[in-house]
């Protein structure tokens, strides 16, 4: 009788194990379909925009005017107010020309070239490889040129009182100067396009980041609802690892401050210290809505700030 219970169990754990890989074999496929599908979007879409856009192509190289841009986007950020209300962070008004702005918007590619984990949260990763040539020829201008050549010096200008103490309190006085000299470059540039659910809780970026950058793509009709939370944290302390940081689930109160408004050719700055920020679109948002934002870090690169602090760490245990 034993035999042939343990004959039957073999045969169940046989089946069990056809119907597992059957099943992988099911997913497997549907995986290959759905990326084939998406692939298959990705092409029609690059025929269809590049022929749509035949004419403003022939005459994109003619409005990417680098010394014209960079000017603008200079003197914008040089003439935004620094609060230091709950952390030091500027709101930038039209940051870019207008007419190149209006470029820009139109240069974002469709969904398809996004992320498609999470129909809520996507992500387009810059700078973009594969795409509409417009989407190619613009967003690639405004990741090398406004943003490496414009955003990233003018904004550590105009944060180096605030980076000064920041350094102060990281790395100590000491060191400040050391630190202030380590050459700044954006990191983790993306396009990214949220929809209504979406919710990200009270938090800090990881700690390698010294300033984040939103510049904020809204549409004339866009509503400035949905921008950027921005908090004060009670009891507010150092973050005790390297990554994102929310200080609810350490126990610490956050009390929202203020909503910086999602308007169309703005960019919020901030430095990553002290505080936090967030962002939610409502599940009741038009079922339609879409928000679309560009996100960057501007840190030194990981081997300077290694060396940096392992000089730190061996200046302190000769103290």
């Amino acid at each position: 009788m034993q035999k042939q219970l343990d004959a039957g169990q073999k045969r169940v754990d046989g089946l069990r194990k056809q119907l597992d890989h059957a099943e992988a074999t099911i997913a497997g496929l549907a995986e290959q379909a759905a990326r084939a599908d998406r692939n298959s979007a990705q092409a029609r879409s690059i025929l269809r925009l590049n022929d749509a856009q035949r004419d403003l192509l022939s005459r994109v190289d003619a409005m990417l005017d680098e010394s014209r841009v960079i000017a603008h986007v200079e003197q914008a950020i040089a003439a935004t107010p620094l609060h230091t209300d709950p952390y030091p962070h500027i709101v930038v008004e039209n940051l870019m020309p207008r007419d190149f702005y209006d470029l820009l918007r139109k240069a974002i590619p469709p969904a398809a070239f996004f992320g498609d984990v999470d129909p809520i949260k996507q992500n387009l990763k810059m700078p973009i490889e594969f795409g509409p040539e417009l989407s190619m020829k613009v967003l690639g201008f405004f990741e090398r040129v406004i943003v490496g050549r414009a955003i990233v010096p003018s904004v550590i200008r105009r944060f180096d009182e605030p980076l000064q103490a920041h350094y102060d309190v990281i790395f100590g006085p000491a060191f400040r100067e050391r630190a202030r000299q380590l050459a700044q470059s954006a990191s983790a540039g993306r396009v990214m396009l949220r929809r209504p659910g979406y919710h990200l809780a009270p938090h800090r970026d990881p700690k390698r980041s010294t300033l984040t950058c939103l510049v904020y793509f809204a549409g004339p009709k866009d509503s400035e609802a949905y921008g950027t939370d921005i908090f004060r944290v009670a009891d507010d302390r150092e973050a005790s690892y390297t990554q994102t940081y929310y200080p609810e689930q350490n126990g610490s109160r956050c009390e929202l401050v203020k909503r910086v408004p999602f308007r169309p050719n703005s960019m919020l700055v901030f430095l990553n210290s002290t505080g936090a920020h967030g962002a939610t679109i409502p599940d009741d948002a038009p079922a339609a809505l879409e928000r679309y934002s560009y996100q960057c870090y501007i840190r030194p690169s990981q081997e300077a700030l290694t060396e940096l602090i392992k000089d730190l760490q061996i200046g302190r245990a000769h103290v």
